[in-house]
């Protein structure tokens, strides 16, 4: 697993569809480096499990850190929320 900090920017659930359960979402924004040194400001979205989800709500605007695992699937990089996390929740970068 992989750690990823940034600011909360967004958080919302996605609607329950005839195909999908609904899902809770967090949106951050952080810094991705760039070979030449430049920092890219980018934004991530990443599905969390409910108890978070109402956690990251009164959170909006201040920085943390999620725990993240991904893989590539048809090209596109998947985020996702490791489920043996569930109880530990985000942090606050030192």
């Amino acid at each position: 697993m992989y750690n990823v900090t940034g600011q909360i920017i967004n958080v919302f659930e996605s609607p329950k569809s005839e195909k999908y359960d609904a899902s809770f979402k967090v949106q951050m924004l952080g810094d991705s480096p760039l070979v030449d040194g430049q920092i890219k400001k980018e934004m991530l979205t990443i599905s969390v499990p409910k108890t978070i989800f109402l956690n990251l709500k009164t959170h909006i605007g201040e920085e943390i850190t999620l725990p993240i695992g991904f893989y590539v699937k048809n090209g596109q990089l998947v985020t996702f929320y490791p489920k043996h996390q569930e109880g530990s929740g985000p942090s606050r970068p030192a």
